[in-house]
């Protein structure tokens, strides 16, 4: 493992690095849509495309499969060439197959053009974060990632909204036609100016190119990727099956879980928004402590409540709240050094990290699933069972102790 960051040259403005952000966050979000964009849409397909309301789900699940394999690929090849240049080639490509489903003419052409988009979109999920790694010192990439996270955080709530909005307006084929429009434009920026952003981090002479099996191998690594993706996955398990709890076991409705998700999502922004101050005082690896631990106290107090029969929902928001500011606190941290410990390998660090954060909520999900009738108790153990080992991961897995970056050609935040 490469002991310290890299950095942009003394040529680059503050002005350009913030630019630089702004580009990476703009290309992250034209993909992070693919799927909140299009939700409105998918009651409407089968009588626009043909089909059955089966053959339309499978329009979110061949993109979320395409999306897996993308993740893997890009993370293989990320340190093979310029990352820069792979970003916006990615982009572009993304752009041309988003724009290509808008002409489909049957649902099971969108199916099949969805994975390859999805395998597009993986580019942006898996190089950027290096990119920002190298933008800033330790606490300034905490600091960005942080803000990035709850700007993201964002977009599951106003994605559908403004899906909805441009269903009534243009058609279905909106909802392709926008994310490759944006796509297109921060592709473009990329691959016109490729020095705007940093470059691969240079693998020394004495050390191999790692393979996923060499990173699953890296305990550092896993103490820091493996504890954020169980308790982000926990958390997105609980999401999804909260509305169905939530109304038919615990006589709630609908408009009281999305004010229940509005506020875990405002706790989640205002902690990640204070996480840089934090890292400043208390320092990383508590802070990464911290966090996780209110996730662990907070799986704990629901599992004890749900099997007590509660079924208050201002209780359990009580419960929940300290489960996204724990998130906030340690998540920006947490991130940040899971790519430092994986360097000189960093694409197929986050490529893992975004795969295991794909996957746990699909399979949490998917487990919950037959036993969602017996309501809280089943949601609390199974988000127990998830978060419960990022605790263990904590304490049993050893610290990386690399060197942090602190060079003054490096653009601190705040």
């Amino acid at each position: 493992m490469s002991p310290s960051d890299s950095t942009l040259v003394d040529s680059h403005t503050a002005r350009e690095r913030m630019v630089a952000c702004l580009v990476l966050v703009i290309g992250t979000l034209a993909t992070m849509v693919s799927i909140d964009l299009v939700l409105p849409a998918i009651p409407a397909l089968p009588s626009l495309l043909g089909g059955d309301a089966q053959a339309a789900q499978y329009v979110l699940a061949t993109y979320m499969g395409g999306s897996s394999i993308g993740l893997i690929l890009f993370g293989s090849i990320a340190q093979r060439f310029d990352a820069r240049l792979l970003l916006g080639g990615s982009l572009l490509a993304y752009a041309a197959v988003s724009l290509l489903a808008a002409f489909s003419t049957d649902i099971w052409t969108l199916n099949a053009i969805r994975v390859v988009q999805g395998a597009t979109s993986a580019g942006a999920a898996v190089l950027p974060a290096p990119m920002l790694r190298r933008l800033f010192t330790e606490t300034g990439a905490v600091r960005a990632v942080s803000v990035i996270g709850s700007i993201q955080s964002l977009v599951p709530g106003l994605a559908p909204l403004i899906g909805a909005w441009l269903l009534h307006v243009s058609g279905w084929q909106a909802a392709f036609i926008v994310p490759a429009v944006i796509g297109a434009v921060v592709g473009l920026v990329i691959l016109a100016k490729p020095s705007l952003l940093p470059e691969n981090q240079p693998v020394a002479p004495d050390q191999q190119r790692g393979s996923y099996l060499a990173l699953f191998r890296n305990r550092p690594y896993l103490r820091y990727a493996l504890s954020h993706s169980l308790i982000l996955g926990g958390l997105i398990t609980f999401v999804f099956s909260a509305p169905y709890v939530m109304v038919e076991t615990m006589g709630s409705s609908v408009n009281a879980f999305v004010v229940f998700q509005l506020a875990m999502v405002g706790m989640f922004i205002v902690t990640s928004n204070l996480a840089g101050f934090f890292v400043n005082r208390v320092g990383p690896e508590r802070l990464v402590t911290i966090g996780t631990l209110l996730v662990g106290a907070s799986a704990a107090a629901l599992l004890v409540y749900a099997l007590a029969g509660g079924s208050s929902l201002v209780i359990l928001l009580v419960i929940m709240l300290p489960v996204t500011a724990g998130l906030g606190l340690r998540g920006g941290v947490g991130f940040v050094k899971s790519l430092a410990a994986s360097a000189p390998d960093e694409g197929r660090g986050s490529a893992a990290l975004m795969l295991a954060i794909t996957l746990l909520p699909t399979i949490g999900t998917a487990l919950v699933a037959p036993f969602i009738q017996f309501g809280l108790p089943a949601l609390a153990i199974a988000f127990a069972v998830i978060t419960l080992p990022a605790v263990a991961c904590i304490y049993l897995l050893p610290r990386f102790e690399g060197a942090e970056s602190a060079s003054s050609t490096v653009m601190h935040i705040g």
